[in-house]
């Protein structure tokens, strides 16, 4: 009977300790299915992260471009309404050439009437005395009006001159906005690149004789990066479209490249 409870506890001890083996394995994976888990959670929390920050930096990029392309819309009516002002300030000028060319034409016939009278009295004979002298007075008098008709018309000259020169003046700016004149040779640098809409901002303005559908050269020390077409001139800076295809593959545009006009011919 005691050899039975031996071989009873023996085998008792045998399968609790069998028991206790793959208890154990069981643990070991577990824990390592538990290390795994968290490994996972933590690769997927950080690919939130940073879809989340991309998500952010999308939003932000959308509403800078909405911002950008708000501010170019105003600067294309800005400058719509500038060129309809001019066209005003050429149909006013030229309005005025031609009133001051008919008070011009005015005052000559009226002096030419006046000199014809004086003449007439000078040459005309009368009586000494009273006569002579209102002769003399009503000369005078014709001659103080021939001085002011004169000095009037040469006033009225000088600014029929100046509105001439205005209305050349425009319209020769208005021919070389139309035609892209510039002047040949002029250089400066991209200070902003905009990937998203194609276009860069420049740190040449009106002031620098810059004007609207030039076409210029992007250069990098002696390469020859890309062109940009001139699309809108503010006084000192000026926004300008990447000509598509003009750019290599593999290459960007960078703040800080040249820009040279080399004139449309070239």
């Amino acid at each position: 009977m005691g050899k039975v409870l031996l071989y009873a506890s023996i085998a008792l001890t045998l399968a609790a300790a069998a028991i206790g083996f793959v208890n154990r394995g069981h643990l070991t994976e577990t824990k390592d299915n538990l290390a795994n888990t968290k490994q996972e959670l933590e690769k997927k929390s950080g690919e939130l992260a940073a879809s989340q920050k991309s998500l952010k930096e999308a939003k932000d990029s959308l509403a800078t471009t909405t911002a950008e392309k708000e501010q170019l819309t105003s600067e294309v009516a800005s400058k719509s309404a500038d060129l309809e002002k001019s066209k005003s300030q050429v149909a006013d000028l030229t309005s005025q050439v031609g009133t001051k060319d008919t008070e011009i034409t005015a005052l000559k016939a009226d002096v030419a009437d006046k000199a014809a009278k004086i003449a007439t009295l000078e040459g005309s004979s009368g009586t000494p005395g009273a006569d002579t002298s209102e002769k003399d007075t009503k000369i005078a008098e014709l001659q103080a009006q021939v001085q002011e008709k004169e000095t009037l018309q040469t006033k009225l000259s000088s600014e029929l001159d100046g509105a001439r020169a205005q209305v050349e003046e425009l319209r020769k700016e208005k021919a070389n906005r139309t035609a892209g004149l510039m002047r040949k040779g002029l250089e400066g640098k991209i200070l902003a690149v905009n990937q998203a809409w194609n276009f860069v901002v420049l740190n040449l303005g009106d002031r620098n004789g810059v004007v609207g559908n030039a076409e210029m050269l992007i250069k990098r020390g002696n390469q020859l990066v890309g062109k940009v077409r001139v699309t809108s001139v503010e006084p000192s800076t000026s926004i300008a479209d990447i000509v598509p295809g003009s750019v290599s593959r593999g290459v960007s545009i960078q703040p800080g490249d040249n820009v040279i006009y080399q004139a449309t011919a070239e």
